[in-house]
């Protein structure tokens, strides 16, 4: 794994904790795509996290022009309506907006 691939602060200390309280590491899909990563659970190799780096015009209507790393996490559909708030946490981008949601890592949310 090249942690380096993501640059900033709040992502590396996701990344180390994920690896240390739940033994995974990122897996790097796509060739296309070198700063997007999966993490999977180990009992059945499904993803629980998607960390990327995006546009947050992508995500956040009339956003600067400004790359961010993000983090897509599975969420109950029942929670993601109490949560999202189109600020800090977002209804999944690029995935199942039913189902999962995502976090902006620049430091806006305190972790």
């Amino acid at each position: 794994m090249n942690k380096n691939k993501f640059q900033f602060a709040q992502t590396q200390n996701l990344i180390k904790y994920v690896a240390s309280q739940y033994g995974r590491d990122l897996e790097f899909l796509w060739e296309k795509l070198p700063k997007a990563a999966v993490w999977r659970r180990q009992d059945n190799g499904k993803w629980f996290g998607l960390l990327a780096e995006i546009n947050i015009s992508k995500i956040c209507a009339g956003a600067p022009d400004k790359t961010v790393e993000i983090l897509n996490l599975r969420c109950a559909p029942d929670v993601i309506d109490c949560i999202a708030d189109n600020k800090n946490i977002f209804r999944g981008w690029h995935m199942n907006k039913q189902h999962w949601i995502t976090l902006v890592l620049d430091g806006r949310m305190k972790m």
